[in-house]
């Protein structure tokens, strides 16, 4: 059996695994970091390989956060939670001398392929929630990436008019809002004493802090209008929402299934479905052994 590599690479932590899309996965971990640096990023690279060189692997997959120019797969412009992270391509992070194809695209973009291959769906968006907002498109099995590369960066869409200051340098972008580390800067700067908490125990509070309640409502609220936006725009079978935050259960997604609808036009109420991510966390290590396992071929 052939066995592929899947790196994602996140804004806290790397997830891997080794398997093939026949099998799944047969191992999965993850590495956390605090020291965001190119030095330790190489080096938990090297655990990794460390960690499954023995398991006969034929090709290793990456997903990366940030605007990558395809088909090199390097990163271009700002990548706002990884800032010295750019400029470069993934794969310059992996130990030297390996005699093996390595294959990049954005870490969003895996779990739409992920999640499509999974669910047999022939037209699909994928959402990311986590440290930021990612998005990815997949229509008859393939990636969109549009004319550079840069298509699906749903997170940098302006969803408020002089809105909240983004990571990327504008105001108002949808992650500014929805995404975690959105939400722990708006209570901050509110003064209020739970943006250090962990985003389990966000989760459980709000039940009973309502001025916490009411700045993840806020977020939810305004994925929910970007998600209506996304279907009036690509007509997608599925859309998918999917990352640590969605498996926490940061967001509803009955709620964000039923508001979606209230935004769209009558012809789109009816056909697209929105879903939280088959593979869960997972998705984009399945993903990058999917892409990479097709290359391959």
């Amino acid at each position: 059996m052939k066995r592929y590599l899947g790196i994602d690479i996140g804004a806290s932590s790397f997830k891997y695994g080794v398997g093939d899309s026949k099998h799944g996965l047969q191992c999965f971990d993850t590495i956390w970091f605090q020291e965001k640096s190119l030095s330790a990023f190489t080096e938990i690279m090297a655990q990794i390989w460390e960690r499954v060189q023995d398991q006969e692997i034929c090709g290793i997959g990456i997903g990366s956060p940030g605007t990558l120019r395809m088909p090199e797969g390097k990163i271009v412009g700002l990548n706002p939670n990884l800032p010295f992270f750019t400029g470069l391509s993934p794969q310059e992070l992996l130990p030297q001398g390996l005699d093996l194809p390595v294959c990049v695209d954005n870490d969003a973009n895996l779990m739409a392929l992920a999640e499509a291959n999974l669910q047999n769906c022939s037209v699909a968006v994928g959402i990311t929630v986590g440290s930021g907002i990612g998005c990815g498109i997949v229509i008859d099995g393939k990636v969109y990436h549009g004319a550079h590369g840069f298509a699906a960066e749903a997170g940098h869409c302006i969803m408020v008019c002089e809105g909240e200051k983004c990571n990327c340098g504008q105001n108002g972008c949808l992650e500014a809002y929805s995404s975690v580390d959105s939400i722990r800067r708006r209570l901050q700067k509110r003064g209020l004493p739970y943006h250090a908490l962990s985003l389990p125990r966000l989760i459980a509070l709000r039940a009973t802090e309502k001025e916490l309640d009411a700045v993840i409502c806020e977020g939810e609220n305004i994925l929910i209008r970007a998600v209506a936006n996304l279907i009036t725009l690509l007509d997608p079978q599925m859309v998918i929402l999917g990352g640590g935050a969605m498996e926490l259960g940061l967001y509803d997604i009955q709620r964000i299934n039923k508001l979606a609808s209230q935004y769209l036009p009558e012809a789109h109420r009816q056909e697209t479905v929105c879903t939280l991510a088959g593979y869960g966390n997972r998705a984009g290590v399945m993903g990058a052994i999917i892409m990479c396992e097709r290359r391959a071929f």
